[in-house]
């Protein structure tokens, strides 16, 4: 199956992002180029496991009678290897990058949440926190693969160190949650604050759905994330795509604070109040700390 989606590049590949550090007379982004050393760390890791995305498979098959049993075990071995939201849908192109090609039937959506008590810590911390949990699903992905793999069914991990699958389409179709203002998959426990890895294959298995559960009405009339953004780059208007209703972020106003400045920038994500639910007391004090800085002041403490 080949892919529809274009592939938003990170770093220097990012066209935008490159012409905006390029006319500051720059040759790298300042967000870069000031990563500590613990999460350069985090992503040597990634790194080094990307060979191991893809291995020998099996020649003894297990045969699958009972495809939905098979996706309860293989959502408990996900669960055993640190996930917290685990879900499966069948591979669709507009899930795969432009260009790439993925034979298999199936995706499994692997999710580690973030602990959001760090955003009293300050930026830096809520970046670490974030290439942790990356880390952690490079991991879950690569063996949760292997573990498929041993059964007799190909399986391919796709994550932070290599990947051909996009993330917000597999989430909204396994039911993970739904897109909110901010451009992020908002889920009912954990906001958007959690982080991906996947595993394609074609062992068989029994998809979950999409759910709604009432965010895009929300945040219709909500406008903690665009009173939080220091670039207004939170728009009002929504466009259409595949019938869903999303908000494209102008990254033009985002990067000045995301990827122009030293300290990281996740204030969108961090202010929204469907976090509240799992986390009232440190939200309720994050947004006093907002407050008293004047909400679009990014966070630099």
């Amino acid at each position: 199956m080949r892919g529809i989606t274009p592939r938003r590049e990170q770093g220097m590949a990012d066209p935008v992002l490159a012409e905006m550090v390029h006319a500051t007379g720059a040759t790298e982004s300042r967000h870069y180029a000031a990563v500590k050393p613990v999460i350069q760390a985090y992503r040597a890791s990634w790194v080094k496991l990307a060979p191991y995305r893809d291995g020998p498979v099996n020649a003894k098959r297990l045969e699958v009678d009972d495809p939905l049993a098979m996706t309860a075990r293989i959502k408990a071995k996900a669960a055993e290897l640190g996930a917290n939201m685990v879900g499966v849908c069948r591979l669709q192109p507009h899930m795969i990058d432009l260009g790439s090609e993925v034979s298999h039937e199936f995706v499994i959506a692997c999710c580690v949440a973030e602990d959001y008590d760090k955003v009293l810590q300050g930026p830096d911390a809520v970046e670490e926190e974030a290439m942790r949990t990356y880390a952690k699903c490079t991991e879950i992905a690569t063996a949760l693969a292997a573990y498929v793999r041993e059964m007799g069914y190909p399986a391919i991990a796709h994550h932070n160190g290599a990947s051909e699958v996009q993330a917000i389409p597999i989430f909204y179709q396994v039911g993970f949650g739904e897109l909110g203002r901010h451009g992020s998959l908002i889920n009912e426990k954990y906001g958007a604050s959690f982080r991906p890895g996947f595993v394609t294959t074609d062992l068989p298995l029994v998809e979950d759905r999409p759910r709604e559960f009432g965010v895009q009405d929300f945040c219709m009339n909500c406008n903690v994330c665009q009173r939080n953004c220091p670039g207004d780059a939170i728009p009002q208007d929504h466009v259409m795509t595949h019938g869903i209703k999303r908000w494209l972020i102008d990254l033009e106003k985002c990067y000045p604070y995301s990827r122009l400045r030293d300290e990281y920038c996740h204030l969108c994500v961090d202010a929204c109040p469907y976090i509240v639910k799992s986390h009232p007391e440190t939200y309720k004090a994050f947004m006093k700390e907002r407050k008293q800085v004047g909400y679009k002041t990014p966070k630099s403490y």
